[in-house]
């Protein structure tokens, strides 16, 4: 049968379109460096131990139950959602289904900042271009905890805001139900409040000079969402936790809490995208949103302030960047061209099975591919963890409280079980100033360190081989009752 040529079959519409690629390449990126991302820190292994026992018990704990220094102390769950989401994930494919989880979260954010770039200029090119930029950026803390379902809250929250046209209360009650999850998902969610805090700046801006704005507005979606904040399992209590760590002892000595160290290579997407926001705007002489401008401006002083803020401020960065790409294309006649023809095309792709079809790809090799696999089977690495070590505790239990080193608790509560108490993990705002100083007082050897031990009533200590520590226990008649290449144990008084 002959077919008019609005009837024939477009060839374009099955292909992938830039976002399609873009969702493949950043969640291939995040798999291939899952492995890295496990040797960083232990972290994860706190979030998958609590997420397991609120999986296994079905209620949600506020208290320790992790360690015997501040065991049944106040310990708000302001992640635990991401906390089941991951365990979750990892009773299904373990390890791997974990990384997998943490790369669809990252790839759903930037493909989500990616159309938007686009509907704001469409420029899908440059728009690509500008996301690959921020997602470099922001990979310095690519990690597989549950501060990335921040990177993806903060992005619909700002849209949410920026796109706003139409009724008051329908914005009132999706940033409400938006900041509730947020908020039992990570505390991050704070942020959100900051953004809040550059469009309620805005609309008193515009009211100041123009005699309008959304400052009544601005003012319920801000109360609003600072009540919505508390729907939590513990309340008030997660703002206490988050306001109460103020140590400048305790984050200016955690790496990701203080500034950017600019000699390290990783740094260079931020320094660049950092530089774009300062060049581009008056470069491009486009009127920005004021509101964009005090949301980057505030999200840049909090990346060169604390370096684990630098995926904010790249999120925050393609909104002011956005209309200064768009003018600036416009000088450019080729360039526009080829832009054009490229949104034309797609337009015409009607196939979006692409990310899932990858997704579902993955996931299937993860569930189905061999152990000896190790492309599709991540684990901590045995070199910086005390995996044997723990492997050895488990069938020849210790008995009496546990000294560890600082980046291992999050590793042994999730590897041991039963769970023996931890001395701390790497939550450190839970633990405190005083507890941090009292640790550091006996792995550097300080006066009084052994009295430290005392008071805790310590009775064994797993620590890295070749710290000082373990020697000198050994010289006050400890003795170790376990070595390998990456950690030994010592036990108090045992021939």
């Amino acid at each position: 049968m002959y077919r008019t040529p609005s009837q024939k079959p477009d060839s374009l519409r099955f292909l992938p379109s830039l976002g399609d690629v873009l969702f493949i390449s950043i969640l291939s990126i995040t798999f291939v460096l899952g492995g890295r991302m496990l040797g960083i820190d232990s972290d994860l292994g706190r979030h998958l131990a609590i997420g397991e026992f609120i999986i296994q018990t079905g209620s949600i704990p506020t208290t320790d139950f992790l360690s015997h220094t501040r065991a049944g102390e106040p310990r708000p769950p302001y992640e635990w959602a991401s906390q089941v989401l991951l365990a979750g994930a990892y009773r299904l494919g373990g390890m791997s289904a974990v990384i997998l989880l943490t790369g669809l979260v990252i790839a759903a954010t930037f493909t989500l900042l990616y159309r938007e770039a686009v509907r704001r200029t469409g420029l899908p090119l440059l728009g690509a271009l500008l996301i690959i930029l921020a997602a470099g950026a922001s990979s310095i803390h690519w990690l597989p905890r549950p501060h990335i379902f921040t990177f993806f809250f903060l992005t619909l929250w700002i849209i949410l805001l920026d796109r706003h046209k139409g009724s008051e209360w329908v914005l009132i009650i999706r940033a409400s139900l938006l900041m509730a999850i947020w908020a039992n998902f990570h505390a991050g969610f704070i942020f959100g409040l900051l953004a809040w805090l550059a469009y309620l700046a805005e609309s008193l801006w515009e009211r100041l000079l123009k005699g309008g704005g959304m400052v009544r507005t601005m003012l319920l979606v801000g109360g609003c969402g600072a009540v919505s904040s508390i729907v939590t399992p513990d309340g008030w209590r997660n703002w206490s936790a988050l306001l109460s760590n103020n140590s400048a002892h305790i984050l200016g000595g955690t790496l990701e809490t203080a500034s950017p160290n600019f000699h390290e290579a990783g740094m260079l997407p931020f320094l660049l995208l950092l530089l774009l926001v300062i060049v581009l705007p008056p470069l491009s002489k486009v009127e920005i949103r004021p509101a964009h401008i005090f949301l980057a401006a505030g999200m840049a002083v909090g990346a060169l302030l604390v370096a684990r803020n630098i995926p904010l401020f790249a999120v925050s960065a393609v909104f002011i960047l956005s209309p200064c790409l768009k003018a600036l294309a416009g000088s450019f006649r080729r360039w526009s061209d080829t832009e054009a023809r490229i949104l034309l095309i797609h337009q015409r792709i009607t196939g979006h099975g692409w990310k899932v079809a990858f997704a579902l790809a993955v996931g299937g090799g993860i569930l189905f591919a061999p152990a000896s696999y190790t492309a599709l089977n991540h684990r901590f690495n045995p070199g910086i963890f005390p995996v044997e070590a723990a492997d050895w505790i488990r069938t020849n239990p210790q008995q009496g409280n546990m000294f560890n080193a600082f980046n291992w608790g999050g590793y042994l509560e999730y590897a041991l079980d039963p769970r023996p108490p931890v001395f701390l993990d790497s939550q450190t705002d839970f633990y405190g100033e005083e507890l941090i100083r009292e640790y550091e007082q006996v792995i550097k050897l300080a006066d009084g360190w052994l009295d430290v031990l005392d008071n805790y009533d310590v009775q064994w200590a797993i620590l890295p081989k070749d710290w000082q520590l373990a020697g000198a226990l050994q010289r006050e008649g400890w003795h170790p009752v376990y070595t390998d290449n990456t950690a030994v144990i010592l036990k108090r008084g045992e021939e």
